[in-house]
C-alpha cells in the first residue's frame, strides 16, 4: 500500500510539474524529460526512490496525450497577418500578437512564399523579423525527420489533396 501510495503521489506531483511547462515546451520533450528522469530514479536499490521514479515515468508518458491534440502556434510576433489551418476549420486570420486558441495544422503569412506544416505536438513561434522557430526540444526533429514538416514548398503544396494548403500557399506570396 505503501509503495502505491509513493507512486500516486509522485505521479500526481510530476505530471504538474511537467504541465507547468506547457506553453513553451512541445510535449515530446516533456515526455522524454519524465521518462529519463523516472528511469534514472526507479534504477535506484532504495525502494522510496524506485516508486517514486516509477510515478515521474507514468507522468512523462502521459504528457504524450497531448500530442494528439495538434501542432501549436505558441507566439506571434509578425508584423503581417498571419494565416492558420485549424485541425479541423478552414483558414483564419491573426492579428499580431495573437495565438490560436486551438491546435493547427499549418501556417503561413505574405512573403513566405511557401506554408508551414506542423506535425501533431510541435510547437512554434513567430518573431518579430517574421522568423519562424521551434520551443525548444524535440519539436523540431519530429516534424522534421520523423513527421515531414516544416516549411513546405508550390511543389508540396501541390500535391495535396486538400485545397485549405493551396488557399493558405496563395496567401503567402
Amino acid at each position: 500500500m505503501k509503495n502505491k501510495t509513493i507512486t500516486a503521489i509522485s505521479a500526481g506531483t510530476s505530471y504538474s510539474m511537467l504541465k507547468l511547462t506547457e506553453s513553451n515546451v512541445d510535449p515530446y520533450t516533456r515526455s522524454a524529460i519524465g521518462s529519463i528522469l523516472g528511469f534514472t530514479l526507479a534504477l535506484s536499490p532504495n525502494n522510496n526512490y524506485r516508486f517514486i521514479g516509477i510515478g515521474t515515468m507514468i507522468a512523462g508518458a502521459l504528457q504524450l496525450i497531448d500530442v494528439a491534440k495538434g501542432g501549436r502556434l505558441i507566439k506571434n510576433q509578425c508584423n503581417l497577418q498571419v494565416y492558420i489551418i485549424g485541425e479541423n476549420s478552414g483558414l483564419s486570420v491573426l492579428e499580431y500578437g495573437q495565438v490560436p486558441s486551438g491546435n493547427i495544422d499549418g501556417f503561413s503569412f505574405k512573403g513566405l512564399n511557401g506554408v508551414f506544416k506542423l506535425s501533431d505536438g510541435v510547437y512554434a513561434n513567430i518573431n518579430t523579423n517574421n522568423s519562424i522557430q521551434y520551443t525548444p526540444g524535440l519539436g523540431r526533429f519530429i516534424n522534421q525527420n520523423v513527421r515531414n514538416g516544416g516549411y513546405k514548398t508550390k511543389h508540396w503544396v501541390d500535391q495535396q489533396t486538400d485545397l485549405r494548403w493551396k488557399e493558405l500557399y496563395d496567401r503567402s506570396i
